[in-house]
Protein backbone atom coordinates (compact mmCIF):
# COMPACT_ATOMS: atom_id res chain seq x y z
CA UNK A 1 0.00 0.00 0.00
CA UNK A 2 1.61 3.19 -1.20
CA UNK A 3 0.52 5.52 1.58
CA UNK A 4 1.87 3.21 4.27
CA UNK A 5 5.10 2.41 2.47
CA UNK A 6 4.34 -1.26 3.09
CA UNK A 7 5.63 -3.51 0.38
CA UNK A 8 3.48 -6.53 -0.32
CA UNK A 9 5.97 -8.68 -2.18
CA UNK A 10 5.41 -11.97 -0.38
CA UNK A 11 7.48 -14.32 -2.54
CA UNK A 12 10.29 -16.17 -0.78
CA UNK A 13 13.54 -14.29 -1.20
CA UNK A 14 16.68 -13.22 0.63
CA UNK A 15 16.60 -9.61 1.76
CA UNK A 16 19.69 -7.65 2.66
CA UNK A 17 19.45 -5.38 5.67
CA UNK A 18 20.16 -1.75 5.00
CA UNK A 19 19.58 1.64 6.58
CA UNK A 20 19.83 5.23 5.45
CA UNK A 21 19.71 8.26 7.73
CA UNK A 22 17.96 11.39 6.44
CA UNK A 23 18.64 14.71 8.13
CA UNK A 24 18.05 17.37 5.48
CA UNK A 25 15.52 18.16 2.76
CA UNK A 26 16.48 19.03 -0.78
CA UNK A 27 16.11 22.77 -1.51
CA UNK A 28 13.35 22.18 -4.09
CA UNK A 29 11.13 20.07 -1.80
CA UNK A 30 7.91 21.74 -0.59
CA UNK A 31 7.91 23.73 2.64
CA UNK A 32 5.42 25.72 4.66
CA UNK A 33 5.78 29.45 4.12
CA UNK A 34 5.76 30.06 7.86
CA UNK A 35 4.87 27.96 10.89
CA UNK A 36 4.13 28.57 14.57
CA UNK A 37 4.84 25.79 17.10
CA UNK A 38 3.57 26.17 20.66
CA UNK A 39 3.14 23.74 23.57
CA UNK A 40 -0.42 22.47 24.06
CA UNK A 41 -2.37 23.30 27.20
CA UNK A 42 -0.99 20.84 29.79
CA UNK A 43 -4.30 20.77 31.69
CA UNK A 44 -5.07 17.02 32.04
CA UNK A 45 -8.82 17.77 31.98
CA UNK A 46 -8.58 18.92 28.37
CA UNK A 47 -9.31 16.24 25.75
CA UNK A 48 -6.27 14.52 24.28
CA UNK A 49 -7.84 14.29 20.83
CA UNK A 50 -5.29 14.85 18.06
CA UNK A 51 -6.89 17.11 15.47
CA UNK A 52 -5.82 18.25 12.02
CA UNK A 53 -7.41 20.70 9.59
CA UNK A 54 -6.32 21.94 6.18
CA UNK A 55 -8.32 24.60 4.32
CA UNK A 56 -6.11 25.36 1.33
CA UNK A 57 -4.33 28.23 3.04
CA UNK A 58 -3.48 26.93 6.52
CA UNK A 59 -2.75 23.59 8.15
CA UNK A 60 -3.41 23.20 11.87
CA UNK A 61 -2.39 20.35 14.16
CA UNK A 62 -3.96 20.23 17.63
CA UNK A 63 -2.61 18.35 20.66
CA UNK A 64 -0.17 16.51 18.43
CA UNK A 65 2.86 14.60 19.72
CA UNK A 66 6.19 14.41 17.95
CA UNK A 67 5.55 10.72 17.33
CA UNK A 68 2.34 11.56 15.50
CA UNK A 69 4.09 14.35 13.62
CA UNK A 70 6.66 11.87 12.33
CA UNK A 71 3.94 9.37 11.50
CA UNK A 72 2.12 11.97 9.41
CA UNK A 73 5.27 13.32 7.81
CA UNK A 74 6.37 9.90 6.56
CA UNK A 75 2.87 8.47 5.92
CA UNK A 76 3.79 5.70 8.36
CA UNK A 77 1.84 3.58 10.81
CA UNK A 78 2.61 3.66 14.53
CA UNK A 79 4.14 0.17 14.49
CA UNK A 80 6.64 1.33 11.86
CA UNK A 81 8.19 3.96 14.18
CA UNK A 82 11.09 3.31 16.56
CA UNK A 83 12.09 6.13 18.88
CA UNK A 84 12.35 7.33 22.49
CA UNK A 85 9.28 7.11 24.73
CA UNK A 86 9.31 10.85 25.39
CA UNK A 87 8.11 11.47 21.80
CA UNK A 88 4.59 10.63 23.03
CA UNK A 89 4.67 12.93 26.07
CA UNK A 90 4.86 16.57 25.00
CA UNK A 91 2.07 17.87 22.76
CA UNK A 92 2.10 20.86 20.45
CA UNK A 93 -0.16 23.24 18.55
CA UNK A 94 1.18 23.81 15.04
CA UNK A 95 -0.21 26.46 12.69
CA UNK A 96 1.43 26.49 9.26
CA UNK A 97 0.76 28.57 6.16
CA UNK A 98 0.70 26.76 2.83
CA UNK A 99 2.51 28.32 -0.14
CA UNK A 100 0.30 29.49 -3.04
CA UNK A 101 -0.82 26.64 -5.27
CA UNK A 102 0.23 23.93 -2.82
CA UNK A 103 -1.60 20.61 -3.06
CA UNK A 104 -2.88 18.63 -0.08
CA UNK A 105 -0.67 15.71 -1.14
CA UNK A 106 2.38 17.87 -0.37
CA UNK A 107 1.49 18.49 3.28
CA UNK A 108 3.41 15.46 4.64
CA UNK A 109 6.60 16.59 2.89
CA UNK A 110 6.13 20.10 4.29
CA UNK A 111 5.67 18.70 7.80
CA UNK A 112 8.80 16.60 7.31
CA UNK A 113 10.81 19.71 6.37
CA UNK A 114 9.42 21.50 9.44
CA UNK A 115 10.51 18.67 11.74
CA UNK A 116 14.00 18.69 10.24
CA UNK A 117 14.33 22.46 10.53
CA UNK A 118 12.74 23.09 13.93
CA UNK A 119 13.33 19.77 15.80
CA UNK A 120 16.52 18.68 13.97
CA UNK A 121 14.94 15.33 13.07
CA UNK A 122 17.11 12.59 11.62
CA UNK A 123 15.50 9.33 10.47
CA UNK A 124 17.01 6.01 9.45
CA UNK A 125 14.91 3.82 7.16
CA UNK A 126 15.25 0.02 7.08
CA UNK A 127 13.33 -2.94 5.69
CA UNK A 128 12.31 -5.64 8.17
CA UNK A 129 10.21 -8.76 7.65
CA UNK A 130 7.36 -8.91 10.16
CA UNK A 131 4.37 -11.04 11.07
CA UNK A 132 1.23 -9.21 9.97
CA UNK A 133 -2.44 -9.71 9.25
CA UNK A 134 -3.19 -8.87 5.63
CA UNK A 135 -6.69 -7.55 4.98
CA UNK A 136 -7.69 -8.85 1.55
CA UNK A 137 -10.85 -9.09 -0.56
CA UNK A 138 -12.72 -12.39 -0.19
CA UNK A 139 -13.54 -14.71 -3.07
CA UNK A 140 -17.03 -13.26 -3.43
CA UNK A 141 -15.82 -9.66 -3.77
CA UNK A 142 -16.06 -6.71 -1.41
CA UNK A 143 -19.44 -5.59 -0.08
CA UNK A 144 -18.80 -2.05 1.13
CA UNK A 145 -21.38 0.63 1.86
CA UNK A 146 -20.72 4.24 0.81
CA UNK A 147 -21.06 6.77 3.65
CA UNK A 148 -24.53 8.18 4.26
CA UNK A 149 -23.22 11.36 5.87
CA UNK A 150 -22.41 14.26 3.60
CA UNK A 151 -18.91 15.66 3.79
CA UNK A 152 -18.65 18.40 6.42
CA UNK A 153 -15.43 20.35 6.17
CA UNK A 154 -16.21 22.10 9.47
CA UNK A 155 -16.48 18.83 11.43
CA UNK A 156 -13.50 17.85 13.62
CA UNK A 157 -10.82 15.94 11.75
CA UNK A 158 -7.95 13.70 12.79
CA UNK A 159 -4.56 12.90 11.29
CA UNK A 160 -5.01 10.25 8.60
CA UNK A 161 -2.61 7.50 7.48
CA UNK A 162 -1.72 9.55 4.40
CA UNK A 163 -0.71 12.56 6.49
CA UNK A 164 -3.89 14.47 5.60
CA UNK A 165 -7.08 15.12 7.61
CA UNK A 166 -9.59 12.26 7.93
CA UNK A 167 -13.08 12.00 9.43
CA UNK A 168 -13.37 10.79 13.01
CA UNK A 169 -13.82 7.14 13.99
CA UNK A 170 -15.11 5.82 17.33
CA UNK A 171 -13.93 2.76 19.22
CA UNK A 172 -14.32 1.27 22.68
CA UNK A 173 -15.91 -1.49 24.76
CA UNK A 174 -19.38 -2.97 24.64
CA UNK A 175 -20.61 -5.55 27.19
CA UNK A 176 -19.89 -8.30 24.62
CA UNK A 177 -16.65 -7.12 23.03
CA UNK A 178 -15.05 -4.14 21.30
CA UNK A 179 -16.59 -1.86 18.71
CA UNK A 180 -15.37 0.28 15.83
CA UNK A 181 -17.74 2.77 14.23
CA UNK A 182 -16.55 4.69 11.18
CA UNK A 183 -19.25 6.70 9.36
CA UNK A 184 -16.85 7.66 6.56
CA UNK A 185 -13.42 6.04 6.48
CA UNK A 186 -10.90 4.60 4.07
CA UNK A 187 -9.78 1.00 4.42
CA UNK A 188 -6.32 2.37 5.22
CA UNK A 189 -7.74 4.27 8.22
CA UNK A 190 -9.76 1.24 9.31
CA UNK A 191 -6.78 -1.14 9.46
CA UNK A 192 -4.85 1.37 11.54
CA UNK A 193 -7.59 1.34 14.16
CA UNK A 194 -8.06 -2.44 13.95
CA UNK A 195 -4.39 -2.91 14.84
CA UNK A 196 -5.06 -1.57 18.35
CA UNK A 197 -6.85 -4.85 19.07
CA UNK A 198 -4.69 -7.43 17.27
CA UNK A 199 -1.48 -9.25 18.20
CA UNK A 200 -0.06 -8.42 14.75
CA UNK A 201 -0.38 -5.15 12.84
CA UNK A 202 -3.06 -5.21 10.15
CA UNK A 203 -2.06 -3.99 6.69
CA UNK A 204 -4.35 -3.12 3.81
CA UNK A 205 -3.85 -5.35 0.78
CA UNK A 206 -7.35 -4.89 -0.66
CA UNK A 207 -6.43 -2.24 -3.22
CA UNK A 208 -9.73 -0.51 -2.38
CA UNK A 209 -9.82 3.28 -2.56
CA UNK A 210 -12.51 5.70 -1.40
CA UNK A 211 -14.56 6.21 1.78
CA UNK A 212 -17.04 3.74 3.28
CA UNK A 213 -19.15 3.12 6.38
CA UNK A 214 -17.93 0.49 8.83
CA UNK A 215 -19.56 -0.90 11.98
CA UNK A 216 -17.73 -3.75 13.72
CA UNK A 217 -18.31 -5.54 17.03
CA UNK A 218 -15.70 -8.19 17.80
CA UNK A 219 -13.66 -10.02 20.43
CA UNK A 220 -10.11 -8.57 20.50
CA UNK A 221 -6.84 -10.50 20.55
CA UNK A 222 -5.32 -7.88 22.87
CA UNK A 223 -7.06 -5.41 25.16
CA UNK A 224 -5.83 -1.77 25.10
CA UNK A 225 -7.77 -1.06 28.30
CA UNK A 226 -10.63 1.08 27.03
CA UNK A 227 -13.63 2.16 29.14
CA UNK A 228 -16.90 0.35 28.50
CA UNK A 229 -19.37 2.23 26.30
CA UNK A 230 -22.90 0.98 25.68
CA UNK A 231 -23.68 0.99 21.97
CA UNK A 232 -27.15 0.05 20.69
CA UNK A 233 -27.35 -2.90 18.32
CA UNK A 234 -29.50 -3.20 15.18
CA UNK A 235 -32.66 -3.84 17.24
CA UNK A 236 -31.99 -0.94 19.60
CA UNK A 237 -30.81 -3.18 22.44
CA UNK A 238 -27.66 -2.24 24.30
CA UNK A 239 -26.45 -5.76 25.13
CA UNK A 240 -25.49 -8.10 22.27
CA UNK A 241 -27.56 -11.31 22.29
CA UNK A 242 -24.57 -13.43 21.18
CA UNK A 243 -20.88 -13.41 22.08
CA UNK A 244 -18.86 -11.11 19.86
CA UNK A 245 -17.15 -12.82 16.89
CA UNK A 246 -13.45 -12.63 16.21
CA UNK A 247 -12.24 -9.68 14.18
CA UNK A 248 -11.51 -12.09 11.33
CA UNK A 249 -15.16 -13.16 11.31
CA UNK A 250 -16.45 -9.62 11.84
CA UNK A 251 -14.90 -8.26 8.61
CA UNK A 252 -16.53 -11.01 6.53
CA UNK A 253 -19.76 -8.98 6.46
CA UNK A 254 -17.92 -6.62 4.09
CA UNK A 255 -16.58 -9.37 1.84
CA UNK A 256 -13.12 -9.06 3.40
CA UNK A 257 -10.87 -11.50 5.22
CA UNK A 258 -7.76 -11.44 7.39
CA UNK A 259 -4.78 -13.64 6.55
CA UNK A 260 -1.73 -14.24 8.75
CA UNK A 261 1.38 -13.58 6.66
CA UNK A 262 4.95 -12.35 6.72
CA UNK A 263 5.73 -9.16 4.82
CA UNK A 264 8.74 -6.82 4.45
CA UNK A 265 7.87 -3.55 6.19
CA UNK A 266 9.69 -0.23 5.98
CA UNK A 267 10.71 0.87 9.48
CA UNK A 268 11.54 4.43 10.57
CA UNK A 269 14.09 4.82 13.40
CA UNK A 270 14.61 8.20 15.05
CA UNK A 271 18.37 8.83 15.09
CA UNK A 272 18.14 12.38 16.48
CA UNK A 273 15.28 14.61 17.64
CA UNK A 274 15.25 17.72 19.84
CA UNK A 275 12.61 17.92 22.58
CA UNK A 276 12.15 21.66 22.11
CA UNK A 277 11.74 23.36 18.72
CA UNK A 278 13.74 26.35 17.66
CA UNK A 279 11.93 29.65 18.20
CA UNK A 280 9.14 30.80 15.90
Amino acid sequence: MKSLRIFACLASFGMASFGIAFAQQAPDEPRFEVASIKPSDPNPENPMFIGMTADGAMVKYTNITLRDCIRGAYRARDFQLIGPDWMTKARFEIDAKLPPGAAADQIPEMLRALLVERFKLEIRRDMKEQNVYALVVGSGGARLKPPELKADNNAPKALGPDGKPRDLMMFGNTPGGKFITAPSASVASLVGLMSRFTARPVIDMTGIEGLYEFKLIFAPEIDPGLPTVLVPGPNGAFTPADPAPSLSDAVKQYGLRLEARKAPIEMFTVVHLEKTPTEN
